[in-house]
């Protein structure tokens, strides 16, 4: 499986990806240091870093349905996914190579995403005193665990748009899906998002790992 997954690293080029994930995360800093001068000023750490936390999964949850439309749905659509069910290599471990990689991405760009911009946040406030307080061990700890927790749920949410772009082998419907889940888990309520209470990003991660084997369960018997 390390192989299998190594392989299609190189092949669609994907470390690549991570110059484009500095960039966004560039970007989400910018937006977020910009709405400091705006009337949405944070109160506080917590408040900015739960911005953060909205902002980031809000880019990468996109980015990630941009990687399967690369790495699964395009195959189908060109007729590449056959070839390589041609190699004497089970068709689900295939699939789960790339299903790994899809999550794995998601799981790391979201955590490591959510870190770096809370860190450059913390270095420019500072130097410009954008928010009142100190940053206590207690939030820098609260912060930590919930990218962590936020990461690992956003991996198999971000599953969700696969299933509809299988359905008809598209790719502006995998995009479309990403989109609309991102304003329905990103949109507030008061001052809550749905990620407020954890019982529904659970869910719907767990959503979003079955809509993943609804996709390819008779994968073994399907024609391409």
């Amino acid at each position: 499986m390390r192989k299998l997954i190594m392989l299609e690293i190189k092949k669609f080029q994907l470390q690549k990806y991570w110059k484009n994930v500095m960039i966004a995360n560039m970007v989400a800093f910018v937006l977020l240091i910009s709405m400091n001068f705006t009337e949405e000023k944070f109160a506080d750490y917590q408040t900015a870093f739960a911005a953060v936390s909205v902002l980031v999964r809000a880019i990468f949850t996109i980015f990630t349905a941009v990687i399967i439309s690369k790495l699964i749905i395009d195959e189908y659509r060109s007729g590449s996914i056959a070839l390589m069910f041609m190699y004497p290599i089970q068709r689900k471990k295939i699939i789960l190579s790339k299903l790994i990689i899809v999550a794995g991405f998601a799981f790391s760009s979201i955590f490591l995403s959510t870190i770096f911009v809370d860190g450059f946040y913390y270095l420019a406030n500072s130097l410009l005193h954008l928010v009142p307080g100190q940053l206590t061990a207690e939030v820098i700890a609260t912060s930590a665990r919930d990218a962590l927790v936020i990461a690992a749920v956003s991996a198999g949410i971000s599953l969700i748009p696969l299933y509809f772009g299988m359905r008809k082998k598209s790719v502006p419907a995998t995009i479309v899906t990403a989109v609309i889940l991102v304003s329905l888990t990103s949109s507030t309520m008061g001052e809550q998002t749905a990620f407020s209470f954890m019982a529904i990003p659970t869910v719907l991660a767990i959503v979003g790992f079955a809509a993943a084997w609804l996709s390819f369960r008779n994968i073994e018997k399907a024609d391409i």
